[in-house]
């Protein structure tokens, strides 16, 4: 029997139907993609030790038909083990510090710690007026709303976490597969795709593993100091400190620094714990940025740290907590592309 349509009509009806399911697909998934984004960059960073497991596994002939799921699982547990557990329980305590340094500034202020700082400062700099009071409470009001958010919807935040271990779990897994869809569905070349994801693994790399790590690893130096000097809030400030990191020609000198002169000022005659705190600052979150970060940025692509710091406070505002993250991903991705377009062009 003829059909009554024609072939436009069926090509129409077929475009319908693929974009209406099409939508209808990305609105179902849409909630989670910045969690399967994350996990996906995640594997990335983790394959090389995924790899070295599964080799293991295969040398000592372990379960060799399922030795890329154990190593997988392995792969998953000890991220769990070494870095998300140690990285949630920093992030409570950062949020701990935030909501009673940000009560404390809103309902006390700063009292006489304001006045004794502008004394010092304001013979060196007589027109400037510091506003502890608002920058503080600005500082630490950014951090309470971001990270309350974050911890505030138990369920919301368990089933992202499992999502993510699970897709994290397949990406490594079924890394073949996932590129065999992908394939499919790409209307690029495969050489173009090639390149893209080799641009991709290098931008993530350079970016995550290098700007936002030597930052963290400033970051939890620098609070690690606050707490043996007595700087109250540390954990919060070395928060701040890590932010402030990856600000050009800045770096969290801007918050060691004052607390250095905190501690002077509240330390009283015979105290030399400002010194101390200035002896680390120098030492020790200097050895950081000027032996570890060199190594780890100079690797791979090169992205100011303006567009890293923009691209981490731009995600944050946009995204949400996960932002810290899925900003810079965005970025990376966006300089893979421009990477392989311009390799194109030539």
């Amino acid at each position: 029997m003829q059909s009554i349509f024609s072939p436009n009509s069926r090509n129409i009806f077929f475009i319908s139907l693929l974009v209406i399911f099409g939508a209808l697909s990305f609105a179902i998934l849409s909630k989670f993609l910045i969690v399967l984004a994350l996990a996906y960059v995640c594997a990335l960073l983790v394959l090389p030790v995924h790899t070295k497991i599964r080799s293991f596994l295969s040398k000592k002939k372990l379960l060799s038909g399922g030795s890329s799921a154990i190593a997988s699982a392995t792969t998953v547990l000890l991220l769990i083990v070494l870095i998300i557990t140690p990285f949630t329980i920093v992030l409570s305590k950062i949020l701990s510090d935030a909501q009673g340094f940000y009560a404390q500034v809103t309902e006390q202020g700063t009292g006489d710690l304001s006045v004794k700082v502008e004394q010092i400062i304001q013979p060196y700099f007589p027109n400037v007026d510091l506003k502890f009071e608002e920058i503080a409470a600005g500082i630490s009001g950014f951090v309470v709303d971001n990270l309350g958010t974050f911890f505030s919807g138990t369920f919301d935040l368990v089933l992202k976490a499992f999502l993510f271990l699970i897709a994290l779990f397949y990406f490594l897994k079924d890394r073949d597969h996932f590129g065999q869809l992908y394939k499919r569905i790409t209307p690029l070349k495969e050489s173009d795709d090639v390149k893209i994801f080799s641009s991709l693994k290098v931008a993530v790399r350079s970016i995550l593993i290098g700007s936002l790590v030597v930052a963290l690893a400033q970051g939890l130096v620098s609070g690690l100091g606050f707490t043996i000097f007595g700087v109250p809030n540390p954990f919060f400030w070395g928060a701040v400190a890590g932010m402030f990191a990856l600000v050009p020609g800045v770096g969290p000198a801007i918050i060691w620094v004052p607390a250095a002169i905190y501690l002077y000022v509240t330390g009283g005659d015979g105290s030399v714990a400002w010194i101390g705190q200035l002896v680390w600052g120098i030492v020790a979150v200097g050895l950081i940025d000027n032996v570890l970060g060199p190594k780890m940025i100079n690797k791979g692509i090169q992205i100011h740290p303006l567009f890293i710091l923009l691209s981490v406070i731009g995600g944050i505002a946009l995204f949400g907590p996960e932002g810290f993250l899925f900003g810079p991903l965005v970025l990376s991705v966006f300089v893979a592309v421009i990477d392989v377009w311009k390799t194109k062009e030539a």
